[in-house]
């Protein structure tokens, strides 16, 4: 069957204005033209479309037919052009992202100023906040996650698991008479700076191999935020145990030393959640793809392989 997506439109044309004069004055085209692709489109599908005479016009029954199917089908390809032709322009609007405290200060300043060098007509919102919140209700597009809910709309794109580094400062674990970190049991002889909303019961817990360790750690202090923690063990004030994706810079610049590195702390995955919609706003679609390869780009920060969690709620630690 040759291709007749002309014939259909003249064709919806026609009925939308009563008429082929109405039609033919609408369009800018001729009458004849309008009745030569009404005429090719019935002889095509073999049914007369339209019963006509001098002073009116009604669809048959097949005319019936051919005008619901051929509506759908010309949306169809004007949905498809628009589709195209979005992908030429640059996308425009806010965009909502809720996310935990100390992660939304380690990250998205940098990730946010990078998506907008692209897309400057972008505007976002951040919100930093531990609660858990419902991208339902919340003036939000995307959060970030520890953990899933049982939500069905829910899509949920991994992006590695949070971890836990044990750490110091050179200066505090090479201080005459120290003794040194090697088992998790030496750290009840040092000062440890401890994240109570993470911790509350004062216990770092370790796991090597099949064994788990527990140790309750003195807290010479006690804090709900974990760029704090980094600032005061970084100051040499005690050992800390910080997110991977904070402790890993101030290592790399020889700040802080790794300790314990033969045992490993619980993992959490971390997820980037949105909901799911049939047609995602496109500025959202490439924020939701820039933040996941920009995790992809830097491993050492959240480890990957992430593994199912229920839970659903928002990174470990309380106030970030």
């Amino acid at each position: 069957m040759p291709n007749l997506l002309s014939e259909m439109r003249s064709f919806a044309l026609v009925v939308e204005h009563g008429g082929f004069s109405a039609a033919a004055r609408s369009a800018g085209v001729s009458k004849a033209r309008l009745s030569q692709h009404v005429s090719r489109l019935e002889e095509a599908v073999g049914a007369q479309l339209l019963h006509r005479s001098t002073r009116s016009m009604s669809l048959t029954r097949a005319g019936e037919v051919m005008l619901t199917h051929g509506r759908q089908i010309l949306t169809a390809q004007d949905d498809a052009f628009d589709a195209v032709a979005a992908l030429s322009a640059l996308p425009e609007g806010p965009v909502g992202i809720t996310v935990p405290v100390s992660f939304g200060e380690m990250f998205l300043t940098d990730i946010t100023a990078a998506f907008r060098a692209l897309y400057p007509d972008v505007t976002i919102r951040l919100d930093l906040e531990n609660r858990y919140q419902d991208l339902k209700t919340a003036e939000a597009d995307i959060a970030i996650r520890a953990g899933l809910s049982d939500d069905p709309d829910q899509v949920a794109i991994p992006l590695g698991e949070y971890t836990e580094l044990t750490c110091a400062a050179p200066a505090y674990l090479a201080a005459d008479g120290r003794a040194p970190v090697s088992v998790p049991r030496d750290l009840e002889r040092h000062a440890c700076l401890v994240n109570h909303h993470s911790c509350p019961d004062g216990r770092w817990t370790y796991f090597q191999g099949d064994s788990a360790y527990s140790v309750r750690v003195p807290a010479t202090l006690s804090l709900n935020h974990f760029p704090l923690i980094r600032n005061a063990a970084v100051a040499g004030q005690g050992v800390a145990r910080l997110p991977r994706y904070l402790a890993v810079p101030e290592i790399a610049a020889g700040r802080l030393v790794e300790v314990l590195t033969e045992y490993r702390s619980p993992a959490s995955p971390i997820y980037l959640v949105y909901i799911r919609e049939s047609r995602l706003p496109r500025r959202v679609r490439l924020l939701v793809d820039f933040i996941r390869d920009w995790f992809r780009a830097a491993p050492e920060l959240l480890l990957q392989g992430p593994s199912p969690d229920p839970s659903g709620h928002p990174l470990p630690g309380g106030e970030g």
